[in-house]
């Protein structure tokens, strides 16, 4: 969940809006649901097809409904009374699991942290691209060296992930052994 001390103009989440207020969102850090990128010809410079299917999956419905309610309860508690007038949006109407749900579809964005379109995994994992020295399956001299070999969502921002694989495939394109293990004892 975030709390930032600003509210955005409706639908438009880096535009201030100009009404004071204060905006608080939650949101699945490991969603179930699962898209897919597709590229449409052999021309590299023509856009993919994506389908990020959101809220696909019925465990990221029901975690996006609670973290709505969660944040409309932390919205309307006595703690933040001094500084809450009203609800701007969803607003009072919505109030059902359905109405939050449908709230989240249409307002549901992602969070900029794209990852695993070229899923590390061993080659016998039908949905592997890249083996665990960042080579693609199949072709030569290709490595993937970003956040899209994560075979996994991290519950984090991608930045300090996407670093370590990125130092870590410098090391495997200069050749670099891997430091010594060092023995710890407790």
């Amino acid at each position: 969940m975030t709390f930032t001390p600003a509210s955005y103009k409706e639908g438009v989440q880096s535009t201030l809006d100009t009404e004071p207020g204060f905006t608080v969102a939650a949101w699945q850090q490991r969603p179930e649901s699962l898209g897919w990128v597709k590229a449409k010809s052999n021309n590299p410079f023509e856009a993919p097809e994506i389908q990020p299917n959101y809220l696909d999956a019925e465990e990221d419905k029901r975690v996006v409904v609670a973290g709505l309610k969660l944040s409309r309860r932390l919205m309307h508690s006595k703690a933040l009374s001094n500084y809450f007038d009203y609800e701007v949006y969803p607003g009072l109407d919505a109030q059902s699991d359905e109405d939050l749900l449908q709230i989240a579809r249409e307002r549901g964005t992602t969070t900029y942290h794209q990852m695993g379109t070229c899923r590390m995994a061993p080659k016998t994992d039908p949905t592997a691209v890249v083996d665990n020295n960042l080579k693609v399956y199949g072709i030569n001299n290709l490595r993937v060296v970003d956040a899209s070999i994560m075979p996994t969502m991290l519950s984090a921002n991608l930045h300090s992930g996407a670093t370590l694989i990125g130092e870590k495939g410098s090391d495997l394109i200069l050749d670099k052994k891997p430091l010594e293990l060092i023995a710890l004892s407790y």
